[in-house]
């Protein structure tokens, strides 16, 4: 399943066609965020699975005995339930997506 839904299925056809995309409900919150450079989060962890687009700076995070950089234009992804910390190199704007835990049966 795309996270992302065809625009074809409700925009213009053709030439017309708006170059936008619709966030589907998937059990998602988008959140624009914006850390300060130096700022760090310590050993953290989430229930939610997350995909974050870097749209400014650069920042690295480690998880699971890795260490990951990000630079502007760079995805990256955080499972829920996995403890991570999280270093802002410089000042950063996240567009950051955390969907739902599966609920349980």
């Amino acid at each position: 399943m795309s996270l992302f839904q065809n625009k074809s299925d409700y925009f213009l056809r053709g030439e017309d066609q708006l170059d936008v995309f619709h966030l589907g409900p998937h059990g998602c919150d988008v959140m624009f965020s914006r850390y300060e450079g130096g700022t760090e989060t310590n050993s953290t962890t989430n229930a939610t699975h997350s995909k974050c687009l870097v749209v400014q700076g650069k920042l690295t995070v480690s998880m699971q005995g890795n260490t990951y950089h990000y630079s502007t234009g760079d995805w990256y992804e955080i499972p829920g339930h996995t403890e991570h910390d999280i270093r802002y190199q410089s000042d950063c704007s996240i567009i950051e997506f955390w969907f739902d835990p599966p609920r349980r049966a």
